[in-house]
């Protein structure tokens, strides 16, 4: 019988263990605790070794593929790395995350409002500062939020800065896309291309004193952010923008309503 319960899934679990501790030996529990934990063990990394395959196939892509960019952030971070993302179209299972020790820690919002990511990056270091703090961070979302970089150099904050660049609000156009209306069907999407003129978000963060490095070729890619951990390790915030593809419908649109004020 499935039985349907509204509640508190930890609360209902730990009123749950003793009766079901109470129905079954101990041994029973313990060889059937075994059989699901093998099977769920074997499914993750049957899922994560095809994920990763796929991902491999965008390496060496021009623009950076999205992909290439998560596997390698993920493989020169430090095992225990905070990761506060402000990127929510960026590929979140290419990183190993969790609350072990050797586990990276995901730190994100539940909703799409933009703008918490460099201040909340900023508190996660305060937080814990023995641990390396990287702010994973969509472009768009920097543009609510760039006067951050001052209060890095200002209070010595030695935070790594990723600028996923693709001169696009993606989040807010696929959404528009799976709505399927007048905008995908035209492949105008108003206000969404915030290209032309183009951002230098290292600029932007150089003229608040955090040095930084903007990456184009995804020959480059590790190179940059393996220095970007090192001036972070010496005790300066750091910025490494990376221009990555578009993805997912619509991403070959770069219209914008053309206007002069002239």
């Amino acid at each position: 019988m499935n039985l349907g319960i509204v509640a508190d899934v930890k609360a209902t679990l730990l009123d749950l263990l003793p009766i079901v501790r109470s129905m079954a030996a101990s041994d029973r529990i313990k060889r059937l605790r075994e059989s699901r934990t093998s099977q769920i063990s074997q499914y993750s990394r049957s899922v994560s070794t095809a994920r990763a395959q796929i991902a491999r196939r965008n390496y060496g892509q021009n623009p950076i593929h999205p992909d290439q960019l998560g596997m390698e952030l993920d493989q020169v971070l430090d095992p225990n790395a905070i990761i506060v993302s402000e990127n929510f179209t960026g590929p979140t299972e290419l990183f190993k995350l969790g609350f072990r020790a050797d586990e990276k820690m995901w730190v994100s919002a539940t909703g799409t409002s933009l703008g918490w990511g460099i201040g909340a990056a900023i508190g996660a270091k305060l937080a814990a500062p023995q641990r390396q703090v990287v702010c994973s961070i969509g472009d768009g979302a920097v543009m609510y939020s760039a006067s951050g970089f001052w209060t890095m150099k200002r209070y010595d904050v030695p935070i790594l800065t990723v600028v996923w660049n693709n001169r696009n609000y993606q989040t807010v156009r696929n959404n528009f896309a799976i709505y399927d209306g007048k905008m995908k069907k035209s492949g105008k999407y108003y206000g969404l291309y915030i290209g032309d003129p183009d951002i230098d978000f290292v600029k932007l963060a150089e003229s608040q004193g955090v040095r930084g490095e903007r990456v184009t070729a995804a020959s480059g890619l590790r190179a940059a952010l393996t220095r970007g951990i090192q001036a972070t390790k010496e005790g300066n915030p750091y910025v490494v923008e990376v221009v990555v593809a578009r993805v997912g419908p619509g991403a070959e649109s770069n219209w914008y309503q053309k206007y002069s004020a002239k």
